[in-house]
């Protein structure tokens, strides 16, 4: 099998002292998300260490230095109280280390009069700073500040000295740390803004009301004020790894960042904190903001706010580790009605956990949690009844807020929870989503994220940015390309071969190449970051049968992510979802699904204009009624089955009486380069082949690209499209039998020169039994192939809202369509409304019933025979504009109600844009 230039086929040859040349070039490529994945930077520019190698670089001037190294690295010690500025260079092969409770300034109090001192400890990019127990930590006093101002390529790093030896190792394994926690203290920052929360007797929020902050003694350290502009400095592209321990008893502990009463001057952003064994950011009142923060792996709560916190922070990504964590959120304050009130603003989050809850909110906090996706493995809410007011049940101005929130839990609430409060909460915004997420590589936004109506946050304040959709990344991002690759650790793993499938050994252009083949009968999903080769029939699920109840049946399912390439490598490479089993092809418009050929993948060289039948397509069988029936039964139920064309040895089996069966979902999903006679012309794979599937499969935004058969053909059933596109199919383009009763709307089609048959296809049995019909509204046809129209033995069909620019006749009209009588019925033959025919053979063709074709379209005045004024091949011009359309919603309620005819009503119109190919030339196929 061929393929193009593999990195693994180079390891392998250098492995065994071949291609000395390209070996010994070595390789810049990193996994996207893991910062240095050798040991943590000590200089250099975030080299691995640096020059130093064995700790040969010399120590940096004003500071001592350890007599052994750690990691190859110079280690410079600093410790004590720091009582003047301080800067912490990056230098080529030295790391610092923390020794003991590192004070930055010692306390000067509320209001800057105790007499304390200020310092600022500065850290420049690229620096690593450790400790080696838990009794190293940095505390910033109030006061004082931190600037810590790393940037993307060069991050600021806060470890454990085992971090930095066990990555010194070179094994890649320890990327991200395991399930290490503990390996020294943490961090610790001190303001001076307001807090509810006050050790003396004092009124909240006032100067006089201050705090002993948790997991700092001897001596105990201050925090609070009623500055709320404070300002402790700057973190900026900052990891905390490794970091959190217990000073004495259960909840008195170093969390990996804690900011107590920090204000809204200090800058927060582009901070990760990685495996904290308690919390990983821990906020005790203030009002400081944060941006593209990161918490994984934490081993008590991930995020902490407590204390009359009311900072804002938006694009915040939470994943929890599958042997350590609790809640994702604990919001607790003092008491309802103490302000300032504990009322944090998240915008713009994904968390991803299953330990605990993902929301514990406690006595007196409120909260405001807008464009977010949740998706956790236990219950949301542990919602405290005296949460918010304090009153059992939801009131929305004092209680927290959800709004355009998914919720992907296994259930809604804990058994302690207030349950009504919750669900009251979730109730309260329309745009809230209790469901199955459709999350790619664990993070990116799938269909149903992207299909989440967004809150404006810089409507509910100024701090946030506009950010029109849900989730911490924005559907433009993939897992190499998004505001925390490259800075963070342990983020986004490298790609492995998901089960359910195996490596093959290949890569293409780096990406490896995961095999899928035989049958499926579990649940699998492909993940983003792979190429998937279809290996011969692959077959999801076994048949279940028309009822369900067939031996021997298994149903499995196959979830593609958004933003996956399959690819075959002959026609008899093809994918065969059977009865009773599903898929979920779950693109979006910036990620769609491709499915496609080795060809295409590795950019075989020539023209790829005709490029047809390189891989075999995509079979979708279901239990819906059908008329053609295998055996002797009647018509639409459940004992009327057939064989699908296209797949043998063995047969496939499809059709039943539920009409509304449930094969899965297609949505943003290209197939391309595909179709395969199987033996004798008529026994062929399509694009893709609905085969009495049912109307409660989703299917919206797809496109077949150069298929040797059919684009699309249905074979019963009453699935229903949205949104499609067919370019370049060798036969006909839409195919309609065997009784399908499905709507598609928004349909553009357009012929290649040089293949293609019929436009639309449209068959039956015979007139009267249970026939085949249609309904499809807007479409545009372009072509020049045989037909725009074959209509064949009792086929009926309406076709509303249409535009057809065609090379040769309109129709093909038998005179057995419809009723099987000659000439035009009304009632019982296809019909055709506010459509505009421009087709250069004429009405019909000499072997075409022409009585009543040109009946069908006098029937309706508001259908016109003349010259289409179509711009860019199918969007609408001043003619197209012109037609008087028909509202489709009145005909059936599932149409959109549109005014125009055609696809596309005018150049401000791309629903097709972005996630189809071939049909402007900045998207080729």
């Amino acid at each position: 099998m061929p393929h193009t230039f593999s990195y693994k086929r180079l390891a392998l040859a250098c492995a065994t002292g071949l291609l000395v040349a390209a070996c010994s070039q070595g390789s810049s490529i990193e996994s996207p998300g893991v910062t240095n994945p050798g040991t943590p930077p000590g200089g250099g520019g975030g080299g691995g260490g640096g020059g130093g190698g064995s700790g040969a670089a010399p120590c940096p001037t004003g500071f001592t230095c350890r007599a052994t190294a750690v990691g190859g690295n110079t280690v410079a010690v600093v410790s004590g109280a720091v009582l003047t500025n301080l800067t912490l260079r990056n230098e080529t092969g030295v790391v610092y280390e923390i020794d003991g409770r590192l004070d930055i300034g010692s306390d000067v109090g509320a209001t800057g009069t105790a007499g304390g001192t200020a310092a600022r400890l500065t850290i420049e990019p690229g620096v690593t700073i450790f400790g080696t127990s838990g009794q190293d930590y940095i505390v910033v006093n109030r006061g004082s500040q931190i600037e810590a101002n790393g940037n993307a390529a060069n991050p600021i790093i806060f470890t454990s000295q085992n971090d930095i030896e066990r990555r010194a190792d070179n094994d890649p394994t320890n990327d991200d740390g395991g399930s290490n926690i503990g390996e020294w203290g943490g961090m610790v920052i001190l303001g001076q803004a307001p807090i509810n929360r006050c050790r003396d007797a004092a009124t909240p929020g006032t100067a006089q009301c201050e705090n002993i902050v948790e997991g700092v003694t001897n001596p105990d350290a201050l925090y609070g004020g009623a500055d709320a502009a404070d300002n402790s400095g700057i973190l900026r592209y900052v990891q905390v790894r490794f970091a959190g321990f217990a000073i004495n008893t259960q909840g008195n502990e170093l969390n990996g960042i804690t900011l107590a009463g920090v204000g809204s001057g200090t800058t927060f952003e582009y901070v990760q904190v990685h495996n904290g064994s308690d919390d990983g950011i821990e906020w005790f009142g203030g009002t400081v903001n944060g941006r593209y923060l990161v918490v994984t792996g934490a081993d008590d709560d991930s995020l902490d706010t407590d204390n009359g916190f009311q900072g804002r922070n938006q694009f915040v990504v939470v994943r929890q580790r599958t042997d350590g964590g609790d809640n994702i959120v604990e919001a607790s304050s003092v008491g309802p009605g103490v302000t300032p009130l504990s009322n944090a603003t998240f915008s713009n989050f994904t968390f991803v956990g299953d330990r605990t809850n993902a929301f514990r909110l406690n006595t007196g906090t409120v909260g405001r949690y807008v464009n977010g996706v949740v998706n956790f493995g236990d219950p949301c809410f542990r919602w405290e009844a005296s949460a918010g007011d304090g009153q059992a049940g939801y009131s929305q101005a004092n209680d927290p807020r959800f709004q355009s929130v998914l919720f992907d839990c296994t259930a809604l609430n804990t058994g302690n929870s207030d349950a009504a409060a919750a669900s009251g909460a979730v109730n309260a915004d329309p745009n809230n989503l209790v469901g199955a997420n459709s999350l790619a590589a664990t993070f990116f936004p799938g269909p149903v994220e992207s299909g989440i109506t967004a809150v404006n946050p810089s409507t509910i304040d100024l701090f946030f940015q506009p950010a029109n959709y849900a989730g911490a990344f924005s559907p433009t991002e993939t897992e190499t390309n998004n505001w925390a690759a490259g800075w963070t650790v342990g983020l986004f793993p490298p790609a492995t071969c998901p089960t359910g499938t195996t490596d093959s050994g290949f890569d293409i252009n780096g990406t490896t190449v995961c095999r899928i083949t035989g049958v499926i009968t579990d649940d699998i999903r492909l993940t983003r970051g792979n190429f998937y080769e279809i290996v011969n029939r692959v077959d999801i699920g076994i048949d279940v049968g028309a009822d369900g109840t067939a031996q021997g049946g298994d149903a499995g399912s196959l979830t593609i992510e958004s933003g996956v390439t399959l690819f075959g490598d002959s026609g008899a490479d093809y994918i065969v979802v059977n009865r009773g089993s599903q898929i979920f092809s779950n693109g979006t418009r910036t990620n769609p699904v491709i499915m496609t050929s080795e060809a295409d993948v590795t950019n075989a060289p020539g023209d790829r204009t005709d490029a047809i039948s390189e891989w075999g397509g995509l079979v979708i069988l279901g239990r819906a009624p059908i008329n053609r029936c295998r055996d002797a039964a009647t018509p639409g139920t459940v004992a009327c089955e057939n064989i699908v064309e296209g797949v043998t040895n063995p047969d496939a089996l499809y059709g039943g009486a539920t009409a509304n069966d449930n094969s899965g979902s297609l949505t943003f999903t290209r197939v391309q380069f595909a179709g395969f006679a199987i033996n004798t012309q008529g026994n062929e794979l399509n694009g893709i082949t609905f085969a009495g599937v049912g109307s409660g499969t989703n299917v919206a935004n797809i496109q077949v690209h150069n298929n040797s058969d059919d684009g699309v053909e249905f074979f019963g059933g009453g699935v229903n499209v949205r949104y499609l596109v067919l370019t370049g199919n060798d036969d006909d383009s839409i195919d309609t039998d065997n009784g399908y009763n499905g709507r598609i709307q928004f349909a553009i089609v357009t012929q290649r020169a040089n293949g293609g048959d019929n436009i639309n296809e449209a068959s039956s049995v015979s007139p009267g039994v249970l026939p085949s019909n249609p309904m499809v509204a807007n479409f545009t046809l372009v072509g020049n192939r045989t037909n725009a129209w074959r209509l064949n033995t009792g086929t009926v069909g309406r076709y509303m809202n249409g535009v057809v620019d065609f090379g040769k006749q309109c129709f093909r009209w038998e005179s057995s369509a419809g009723d099987g009588v000659a000439g035009y019925n009304i009632q019982a033959d296809p019909r055709f409304n506010s459509v505009l025919f421009d087709c250069d053979g004429g009405v019909a063709t000499g072997n075409s019933d022409a009585a009543a074709a040109s009946g069908a379209i006098s029937a309706d005045p508001n259908n016109v025979i003349g010259a289409s004024t179509l711009t860019g091949t199918f969007i609408n011009g001043a003619n197209e504009t012109a037609v008087t359309a028909i509202d489709p919603n009145s005909v059936d309620p599932w149409f959109m109600t549109t005014t125009y005819a055609g696809a596309v009503q005018n150049n401000q119109d791309r629903w097709w844009a972005d996630w189809s190919c071939g049909l402007e030339a900045s998207s080729p196929c």
